[in-house]
């Protein structure tokens, strides 16, 4: 993995825009509803072909495909692993539900068409990785799109999530406890962790989990009990990233990127002790990034396209002002 050795680099937390149609399609997948394959395949190329550039022309040194052949940053693990079926009830946010004038703003963006994170697939059956075609064929796309650029990134990274992530919003009705679960999610990971790694990317592991889940489905139990679960969830991520060089995997931890208040989240400076057990390389590595995805999920539009462009390309020119004073 590059370092800022002589400037500071640039990257971001993996998802980006996708275009209306792919979104579209992605949705009606995400319920069950036919879609054409060979066209979902088109829309994902020009889609990847997109955002790669716009990477590219906004500066970011450590880019990705933008996770533009997902439905979104996890529930896409539902067609490449076994076990996962029905529906999920996710809890709401706690700092979105405490105040009821801005759940009612909140409302409308709950019955937009977007792939549903609050009712994902659960595990109602054993958890296994199926093969790994889906897996080679992101990576494969992704490596000829960006050899096609005239220009490079410093270096490509890919996303995948946490075990805790998934055995956390997709619900558990097969296993007898969380601890089995998790752990059997993080053996189904092991593979694509290691695939993505052998292909030459820089594995990112998502992991929200590890804060957002305190106002999420700990909001009503004790702070012993979330770090307890925090600390199982890392040793679940440690053991899906056992025989990965640590120096290969870069961790991101968020608080979730959704317009809240957010001020029941839970300070960095009480789960950093755990997250610091990670097995993923040396912590004092720096580069500038985003706090976390711009499309976590294929129609969710948090942020309008332009504005993504804009910021990323308002990162590089910080991070450049930065190298300057700091290495010049």
């Amino acid at each position: 993995m590059l370092r800022s050795d002589d400037r500071i680099l640039t990257t971001h937390t993996g998802s980006l825009p996708r275009r209306e149609n792919l979104s579209a399609m992605f949705v009606k997948s995400s319920r069950g509803e036919d879609v054409d394959r060979a066209a979902m395949l088109r829309e994902i190329e020009e889609s990847t072909r997109y955002v790669v550039h716009k990477q590219l022309e906004a500066g970011i040194d450590v880019g990705n495909n933008g996770e533009q052949s997902r439905e979104s940053f996890f529930t896409y693990v539902r067609n490449r692993m076994t076990g996962f079926g029905g529906r999920s009830e996710r809890a709401i946010m706690r700092d979105i539900v405490r105040y009821p004038s801005f759940l009612k703003m909140r409302a409308p963006k709950f019955q937009r068409s977007m792939v549903d994170l609050l009712h994902a697939p659960k595990a109602i059956g054993e958890v296994r990785y199926r093969d790994l075609a889906a897996v080679d064929l992101e990576c494969a796309d992704t490596l000829r799109i960006l050899d096609d650029q005239p220009t490079k990134f410093a270096e490509p990274f890919m996303t995948a999530p946490s075990p805790g992530i998934i055995a956390s919003a997709m619900l558990n009705e097969y296993y007898e406890n969380y601890e089995k679960y998790v752990i059997a999610v993080a053996k189904a990971l092991h593979t694509e962790y290691q695939q993505i790694v052998s292909k030459g990317f820089v594995l990112q592991v998502d992991c929200p989990d590890l804060a957002m889940e305190r106002h999420t489905s700990y909001a009503d139990r004790p702070l012993t009990e979330f770090l307890e679960y925090v600390e199982l969830n890392i040793t679940a991520m440690n053991r899906a990233l056992h025989g990965i060089a640590p120096d290969r995997v870069r961790m991101h931890v968020c608080w979730g990127n959704y317009e809240a208040p957010h001020d029941l989240d839970v300070p960095l400076a009480q789960i950093l002790p755990i997250l610091y057990q990670a097995n993923v390389g040396d912590p004092r590595r720096v580069m500038a990034g985003t706090d976390c995805g711009f499309e976590t999920s294929a129609g969710l539009g948090e942020v309008a396209e332009e504005v993504v462009w804009l910021k990323l390309r308002a990162m590089r020119a910080g991070a450049d002002l930065a190298s300057h004073r700091l290495f010049h």
